[in-house]
């Protein structure tokens, strides 16, 4: 059962402590855009699992798998999510949309960029402050970087991953208190991010179907289900990304759910008309949030700060092999950055990457 932690962040699931280990690692995922981590019907999260109705979430798969891999898994729902607190309007003003001409205004930019900085700063101290409580609770073991054994990975999916790049962004300028959490940390983990996570510029030849003038408004919702979810086979360069069409078999993954099993894992409010991740979307993108926490994120100051910035936290990249074209584009966009920081002399985290063959962005077949 989920654990009663508090503040404003929700734990929808805790797989528990292995049995009669010490060496274990806690995973905790924090989820994407609308898909939550969604498993359980909420209201039963108090009783056993095995008497719950099962319905497939996002991550709900690795939860029976914890224990065997020596691993605690904690799924965790952003703010605005089911069972977190809802944004005040003091924070869901930090996000004020920007018309065409406040856009052409250099205060009102300037004063929405420190707005939505703040925002995301703010998000990155919600996780930093649940892994120091996670810890003060106990039986959370510093990480041995030698036998690669204990401590934490924390991974974001998806959008997810703008959680993740604030939390390396600010992690130095949190206070180290009486935990030194630096010393608990295995991993920030990327769990196939698409290239907007990062502030990177599309390809020029694009393709998403909610875009799609050839498909009917109404008709746009059910094309994106399947496209986002499908199985895609990529060339290594640009042009020979696969834009549309994927394979037919295996069968996207979202159309293999009932209406009943996504409702369970979709939270439409926060990525529709208005929603807190809509107007994050749109002015990390105009305003380029996502690229300045990237940057902040992955490139070490040349000043060693006298807080923890991470320094010995290894970066790790998951991409999956069958996604749709926005994940292979970002990652191949990584890349060449780090290639060009290397050249400059310029001092990054330390980033490993990880290819999942076979797998696509809600990666259930593997």
């Amino acid at each position: 059962m989920a654990a009663p932690y508090t503040g404003s962040l929700h734990v929808l699931e805790d797989s528990g402590v292995p049995g009669g280990c010490t060496d274990y690692t806690t995973v905790v995922i924090v989820h994407g855009y609308a898909w939550h981590s969604g498993q359980y019907v909420r209201s039963l999260l108090g009783t056993p699992s095995h008497n719950r109705p099962h319905y497939p979430g996002i991550f709900s798969k690795l939860i029976p798998l914890a224990e065997s891999h020596n691993v605690r898994i904690i799924l965790l729902n952003r703010r605005d999510y089911t069972g977190s607190l809802p944004y005040t309007d003091t924070e869901r003003a930090l996000l004020a949309v920007l018309s065409p001409e406040m856009m052409s205004s250099t205060a009102e930019v300037a004063a929405a960029k420190k707005n939505a900085a703040t925002f995301m700063q703010d998000r990155a101290r919600e996780l930093h402050e649940f892994l120091v409580q996670l810890i003060k609770r106990g039986r959370i073991y510093p990480v041995d970087r030698q036998s690669h054994k204990g401590g934490i990975v924390i991974a974001g999916w998806s959008f997810g991953t703008i959680w993740m790049t604030a939390l390396l962004a600010h992690v130095a300028s949190f206070p180290i208190d009486d935990v030194s959490l630096g010393d608990y940390m295995r991993s920030v983990t990327f769990l196939d991010p698409p290239y907007l996570a990062f502030g990177y510029p599309p390809l020029d030849k694009q393709y998403n179907p909610l875009f799609d003038a050839e498909i009917q408004l109404g008709d746009r919702e059910k094309a994106f289900t399947s496209w986002v979810s499908g199985y895609y086979v990529h060339g290594d360069t640009p042009e020979t990304l696969e834009l549309k069409t994927p394979l037919q078999s295996p069968s996207p993954t979202l159309s293999t759910l009932t209406p009943e099993e996504i409702g369970h894992t979709l939270c439409l409010p926060p990525g529709g008309p208005g929603g807190s991740d809509a107007m994050l979307l749109d002015l990390g993108l105009k305003l380029g949030l996502f690229s300045s926490l990237r940057e902040g994120g992955l490139y070490m100051p040349m000043e060693r700060s006298p807080r923890d910035a991470w320094d010995s936290v290894e970066v790790r990249y998951i991409s999956c092999e069958r996604s749709v074209w926005e994940m292979p584009w970002g990652t191949s966009l990584l890349k060449k950055e780090i290639e060009q920081a290397q050249a400059q002399g310029l001092p990054m985290r330390t980033i490993r990457f990880v290819f999942v063959k076979k797998a696509n962005h809600f990666a259930t077949k593997m």
